[in-house]
């Protein structure tokens, strides 16, 4: 795997578009599996998340805590493809699967999230296709964090939204 690893890299460019289609392949992939309902229900509350985590890019990018190589252009593409991209449509699947119910939401995003902080990033790393100065254990709690606020947003939000039942 290693000697692998180091192979490609010498083909740095060439990785990094073939990681981004994949990305973008295995996004249009989940993205079928979302129910157009569950589309306009989730909606707002992932529009709300990716702006977040957006902000969190922007403060990383400026702390320098999260590197790009490549430049603003690469930092750019990298950071659209994944927020877009799986961070977009995991958000929306999450709630679809989860069907509002905390327990099931919290186990979806417990294990989707320690995925994603530990092999993806550390693979991600690997392949320089982005580096993060911060530990995964800080980067789990943060994507884990970021899971429980969305869920307030989105109960928030209905509270908000839906008009109150009334007992007659």
């Amino acid at each position: 795997m290693e000697q692998t690893i180091k192979k490609l890299k010498g083909h740095d460019q060439m990785l990094k578009n073939f990681i981004r289609i994949v990305i973008v392949l295995c996004t249009i992939g989940s993205a079928c599996l979302l129910s157009k309902r569950s589309f306009v229900k989730y909606l707002p509350v992932t529009l709300f998340s990716s702006a977040s985590v957006l902000a969190e890019i922007l403060y990383f990018t400026v702390h320098k805590l999260w590197k790009v190589k490549g430049g603003p252009g690469s930092l750019i593409c990298n950071t659209s493809i994944l927020v877009l991209g799986p961070y977009f449509f995991g958000t929306l699947l999450s709630f679809q699967l989860s069907k509002g119910k905390l327990l099931k939401y919290a186990l979806i995003n417990i294990i989707a999230d320690f995925i994603y902080a530990f092999p993806l990033i550390k693979l991600f790393k690997k392949l320089d296709f982005f580096k993060l100065k911060v530990n995964s254990i800080q980067f789990y709690v943060l994507i884990v964090t970021n899971a429980f606020l969305n869920f307030g947003f989105q109960k928030f939000y209905e509270r908000v939204t839906l008009p109150e039942k009334t007992s007659d």
